[in-house]
């Protein structure tokens, strides 16, 4: 659902420039047509060009600017916000052994937090399950981002084994941040 209002309303976003666009051309049209060779028809400012200095004019009105630079913002900022992931963790130095442990946990994420107590040799897997908090994308070790961020791995699995420079992890993952997935992947 999130993907889809997105799509729409940057989709809404090209449309206002373009509308702001067109709007600027049509009174641009319509002033020089109505414009005497001898007189310039007077234009409110916000609806007139942008005069810079005496040789140069930027076939814009203010409006129009404020309409394109507004959209461009948005969409800027809508492309480089940080997706975010909530995930738990079992650390460890043996591939099998986790592996062996993974076929314990199943999909369960009360066995998770408890083999990750008992397991992990991180210090969040002996406090709180395993439980890493909310992270942004780009704040844990490659691999583990790219599993975690994926659009293959689906919320509420557990993903892994995965190995970084810390060792081996099976990770646990809570909710994440649907919304950037299109720009993510």
């Amino acid at each position: 659902m999130m993907k889809h209002v997105a799509l729409l309303w940057s989709q809404w976003s090209w449309v206002c420039i373009m509308v702001g666009w067109c709007m600027t051309v049509n009174v641009v049209e319509a002033a020089k047509s109505a414009a005497s060779s001898s007189r310039e028809l007077e234009k409110p400012f916000w609806v007139s060009h942008l005069q810079v200095g005496d040789s140069f004019t930027i076939p814009m009105s203010p409006v129009t600017l404020l309409i394109v630079l507004g959209s461009a913002v948005y969409l800027w900022r809508g492309f480089h916000k940080s997706s975010t992931a909530t995930a738990s963790h079992i650390l460890m130095d043996d591939e099998i052994e986790l592996k062996r442990i993974q076929q314990q946990v199943g999909q369960d994420q009360k066995k998770f937090a408890a083999a990750a107590e008992q397991y992990s040799t991180c210090p969040s897997g002996k406090q709180a399950g395993g439980n890493l908090g909310q992270f942004k994308q780009g704040s844990m070790a490659p691999p583990f981002d790219q599993a975690v961020f994926s659009r293959h791995t689906q919320v509420g699995t557990v993903v892994g084994p995965i190995q970084t420079s810390f060792g081996w992890h099976l990770i646990f993952l809570h909710e994440r941040d649907e919304q950037r997935q299109l720009v993510v992947n």
